[in-house]
């Protein structure tokens, strides 16, 4: 009988919890229910030659599973929480098949045991000891007598020596803007202090959702990291108020751990290469033309930069005028100098800048906060537009002088109309605002402003890379994409990726019968994006021989604001109804495991949560929650 895992996701990416019935040739012989994270088990004992399927209750679909082969292996384990080893079987069909297999087992890449095991008996059992293994995913692999990998197994080894992280505060509870002082001790599970480098924030529950199970650096390195996929609640698996925490990591790993082999081809170094190379600074591409913009092959490109080092380089264009600078170091809206020349001579040349970043993307759509309740997301939004009106009322600058009373007097004028909108081709056939719909304004690509948002328009892709049609004869059923707009005039859908969504105003969609207007160029229909500030398009990233150009580039770092109290200052007329009491990303404990931290209170009656995560110096990760109640007395 041999042990067959289940997963189930909905189209958001998350578990679903079904249940189902194992069929073989029609006839019902198991059955199985899976947990709230879509994960379950059943028994099988497959045949030659029968046929099965896994029937899903309440839905109708019936699911084809593999057919049984005649022969082969079997590779199972024990790994009970309450043994000190694990407990390795290795089967196979006939005595004959394989007379001898190697067992590999490895963790992050470290082997951490080997076993010949013989099979004349068809079975074999294998015992090895837990501490030969580091906490962390482990991989067991059965390999033939020529190195081929004939079956795997990944299991999940943890000792519980994860860095112990407790966290007390000096007082039981606290009143609104009373300092608090938090000691923060690290040891390892022997109790024996360990010095480690910590990150911690103090977290208002009443304006952010907790969530028990969300990630953290302990989960992340030992789990997540080495992992393909999505994985919903990683933090579950790691939660002791979670019983049923191991049985459910255990179906992880059979369910989410299944990778293809690679062994051979690694004996071979045949390796597969990077599709990315590592980063070490900014990348900066771009082409060298000619006055009348054609592109200029073994040209040089000169760039030269004060801040934050002097730094210049110069690079030969390739084909095409491409041209590219790598591991450039500079911060946000610097200015560089660009200086451009031929193969031969020093005539007029342009430089012309591409910015090549494409913004990560999330695996699945945009899911609910923690909890999955609308009452917290609107409670959220609710507070932050709360503290962004005591922001503005209290915005005093040093810039600002009280007056005497004075009398103005002059005349009513016409205000200019901000643009908004297409004043060429019509309003077309859907119009879509963007500018203060925070869930908009906050995408990273203009064309996912319109990713499934206007009925009859397919968009899919990344980076400058994308795929657009518009229902129509001409779009849907052909490679040709519409037009795209931006403030009326035609553009690249390729430059599109150079407009920062938070600067659209809007954007219209012309198709059917309203691309009219376009002529021929509208048959694939139309897509235009409208800019907040003006009707003219944004300044082109180029320059001739000599130019300044001036592009954001790493953030610079910036102070948590975290007021003090204990001090009288104008600003502390002003409520306090942060979210975030307090971040501190870097705590050092000392020698003896021992670091102190302070700061003061919000206004608000609340449940502050404390979350502290880290490593220690010798690279043990941990992590801690802890909370405490603010109350006005």
């Amino acid at each position: 009988m041999s042990k067959v895992a289940v997963k189930a996701t909905g189209p958001d990416g998350l578990g679903r919890q079904i249940q189902g019935e194992i069929l073989e040739d029609g006839i019902k012989i198991g059955d199985f229910k899976n947990n709230h994270l879509g994960m379950g088990i059943f028994g099988l004992l497959p045949k030659s030659g029968k046929v099965y399927q896994a029937k899903i209750l309440n839905t109708g679909l019936i699911l084809e599973l593999p057919l049984a082969l005649p022969e082969g292996i079997v590779l199972s384990e024990t790994n009970s929480p309450t043994s000190p080893d694990i407990l390795v079987k290795v089967q196979t069909s006939t005595p004959s098949q394989i007379p001898t297999i190697h067992l590999v087992a490895q963790t992050r890449g470290l082997i951490c045991a080997t076993s010949t095991v013989e099979l004349s008996n068809r079975i074999a059992f294998v015992r090895i000891p837990k501490k030969e293994f580091p906490s962390g995913i482990a991989q067991l692999t059965a390999f033939d007598s020529n190195g081929i990998p004939l079956a795997e197994r990944l299991i999940f080894i943890n000792h519980q020596d994860h860095l112990q992280i407790s966290i007390s505060t000096d007082k039981s509870s606290y009143a609104p803007r009373e300092p608090v002082v938090l000691s923060i001790e690290t040891k390892n599970k022997d109790g024996v202090p360990l010095p480690a480098n910590l990150s911690l924030s103090a977290l208002d529950e009443g304006q952010i959702p907790y969530d028990s199970n969300q990630p953290t650096i302990h989960s992340y390195l030992l789990m997540s990291s080495e992992l393909k996929g999505y994985l919903e609640s990683p933090g579950y698996y790691f939660n002791p108020e979670n019983k049923d925490r191991e049985e459910a990591l255990d179906l992880l790993m059979m369910t989410q751990g299944w990778r293809r082999f690679t062994f051979r081809e690694a004996l071979n170094n045949e390796l597969p290469k990077p599709i990315y190379s590592p980063e070490k600074g900014i990348s900066m591409k771009g082409r060298l033309l000619d006055k009348n913009n054609n592109p200029l092959e073994g040209g040089s490109v000169s760039y030269l930069s004060l801040y934050p080092i002097a730094e210049s380089r110069t690079v030969i264009s390739e084909t095409g005028g491409q041209f590219e600078f790598r591991d450039l170091l500079y911060f946000d809206s610097t200015e560089f100098t660009l200086k451009g020349k031929p193969k031969n001579g020093n005539a007029l040349v342009n430089i012309k800048i591409e910015n090549t970043y494409e913004s990560p993307r999330l695996g699945f759509g945009t899911r609910l906060l923690a909890g999955g309740s609308f009452e917290m997301e609107e409670r959220f939004i609710s507070k932050a537009a709360e503290r962004k009106r005591i922001d503005q009322a209290f915005d005093f600058t040093s810039s600002e002088l009280e007056l005497s009373e004075v009398e103005v007097k002059g005349k009513r004028i016409t205000k200019t109309e901000e643009y908004r909108g297409p004043r060429v081709y019509g309003g077309g056939t859907t119009m879509v605002k963007v500018a203060g719909k925070s869930e908009l304004e906050n995408l990273f690509h203009p064309l996912e402003l319109v990713q499934g948002r206007v009925a009859g328009v397919q968009v899919s892709g990344s980076g400058i890379n994308w795929d657009i049609k518009i229902q129509g004869a001409n779009s849907i059923n052909s490679n040709l994409e519409p037009l795209i707009l931006l403030n009326d005039i035609p553009i690249d859908a390729k430059q599109l990726h150079t407009l920062p969504v938070q600067e659209i105003e809007s954007f219209v969609v012309w198709k059917g019968p309203d691309t009219a207007i376009f002529g021929a160029r509208g048959a694939n229909g139309v897509i235009g994006f409208y800019t907040k500030k003006s009707n003219e398009t944004p300044r082109s990233n180029s320059a001739n021989n000599h130019g300044f150009i001036r592009r954001k580039g790493y953030q610079i770092e910036r102070e948590f604001y975290a007021p003090k109290y204990d001090t009288d200052e104008v600003l502390h007329s002003k409520p306090d109804h942060r979210a975030t009491i307090f971040w501190a990303p870097m705590i050092q404990t000392d020698a003896t495991g021992k670091a102190t931290v302070r700061f003061f209170n919000a206004d608000l009656n609340s449940t502050i949560r404390i979350k502290i995560e880290g490593l220690s110096l010798n690279g043990i990760p941990g992590h801690s929650d802890f909370h405490y109640q603010v109350e006005k007395k």
